[in-house]
């Protein structure tokens, strides 16, 4: 059985996503697969799990400061306004993609288009206030 990027990916996903209980028979079963390559073959799973792992490690860490930065402001603006006014999705979907939640197998992290968004987003609300304030001065 020769493993292909699509089956080492898919088959990460299906472990990671999988219950505490399940895993150690998903982890022996993809290591019995693992015995069974060739040398070269190997070598490209060892890769292919190596580059999806680090893949999975930059978009938690990336959650996580994005997390501790909206963390700052959560307290004042509400996330669930966010989520629907700029992203038209719910208040589940924010803090999904926030604590990397399982979803669809996967866990949820943030696009670049919608770090790109949601930095707008900051700043949209931020002029806002800073507008609504300045009509109070005056």
């Amino acid at each position: 059985m020769i493993m292909n990027t699509i089956d080492v990916k898919g088959r990460m996903d299906v472990f990671f996503s999988a219950s505490e209980e399940d895993k150690p028979k998903i982890k022996e079963d993809l290591l019995n697969d693992f015995e069974k390559l060739s040398d070269e073959d190997k070598e490209e799973a060892r890769q292919m799990f190596l580059d999806d792992w680090d893949t999975r490690t930059k978009n938690a860490l990336e959650n996580i400061e994005i997390s501790i930065e909206l963390a700052q402001v959560s307290e004042y603006i509400s996330l669930a306004y966010i989520a629907d006014r700029f992203f038209g999705k719910s208040r589940q979907w924010l803090n999904n993609k926030l604590k990397g939640n399982i979803s669809y197998g996967k866990a949820a992290s943030f696009t670049r288009e919608e770090i790109k968004k949601l930095s707008e987003a900051l700043s949209v609300l931020g002029d806002e206030i800073k507008s609504a304030a300045l009509k109070l001065a005056s």
